[in-house]
């Protein structure tokens, strides 16, 4: 693991993890995860795979594994949830506003002023005054949940906000360190390790425009080269280049299979 962007599918997720300076002074050091996630564009640069198709993730697990004597302070784990910003909104004097639609009808009253307002006859209700709180929920583009693993270990789920797949970053990585770390004693010569890991299920796996590359197929070939093995020739493809990083594949025939796509260790600042 000497290169920490070689054991990466970098073309829908790059990733960087650093660490501050171990103290023994009591302090600790923030671990610092940069991920990115993007639609990446795969076959076109293997002359032996004869398809080009674009693959995006809809789901991933980072986990965060420290080794002793590093201790991780659980504390200092990030966690983040959608904020909810209560918007507080007066409504009032609709007397005056209803007068114009409900004079030539009878006599003004309470209830034939919120028929005006809401277009709901409700005879025993009083609309004068009122005063309604309507919240407003800010969704991220990708929403990210905490995972309690160990006492050295802790994972962030990491899913789509308002979107099919996963894009962009979910966090800011110098601001908001996934967690922090204690040296427990002196620090040794070697430097602990902090391993980072990126996995997902097969089914996380988005697959889509799956095209051969010679352009001579016609158009009913294309249709059952895409129908009948598109997918699993791109899947074995998938399944080579994780291999060919030393990245467990699991089973890629089974929709619920583990399979890492990043693994790397925190380096020091």
């Amino acid at each position: 693991m000497s290169d920490n962007r070689a054991r990466v599918l970098s073309q829908a997720l790059s990733i960087d993890a650093w660490h501050d300076p171990f103290r023994v002074d009591g302090s600790t050091s923030g671990v610092h995860v940069e991920i990115s996630f993007s639609e990446g564009r795969l076959g076109g640069d293997d002359a032996e795979f004869p398809f080009t198709f674009k693959l995006a993730l809809k789901r991933a697990l980072l986990t965060i594994k420290v080794e002793r004597p590093l201790s991780l302070e659980r504390r200092s784990v990030a966690r983040s949830k959608p904020t909810a910003d209560a918007e507080r909104t007066m409504i009032l004097a609709y007397r005056e506003a209803a007068k114009a639609n409900l004079a030539a009808k009878g006599r003004i009253t309470p209830a034939t002023i919120h028929l005006a307002i809401s277009g709901e006859a409700k005879a025993e209700e009083e609309v004068t005054s009122e005063e309604r709180v309507k919240v407003v929920q800010t969704i991220p583009a990708i929403v990210v949940s905490p995972k309690p693993v160990d006492r050295q270990s802790y994972s962030w789920d990491m899913v789509p906000g308002h979107s099919e797949t996963l894009q962009g970053q979910p966090w800011d990585p110098v601001d908001e360190p996934r967690l922090r770390v204690s040296v427990d004693g002196t620090i040794p010569k070697i430097d602990p390790v902090i391993s980072i890991v990126v996995s997902c299920a097969l089914e996380d796996i988005e697959i889509s425009d799956l095209v051969p590359k010679r352009s001579t197929l016609n158009d009913k070939v294309r249709n059952v080269i895409y129908n009948d093995i598109s997918e699993k020739a791109a899947i074995q493809y998938l399944k080579r280049i994780l291999v060919n990083a030393d990245l467990e594949t699991g089973k890629l025939d089974d929709r619920f299979s583990d399979l890492i796509v990043a693994d790397l260790l925190a380096l020091p600042e």
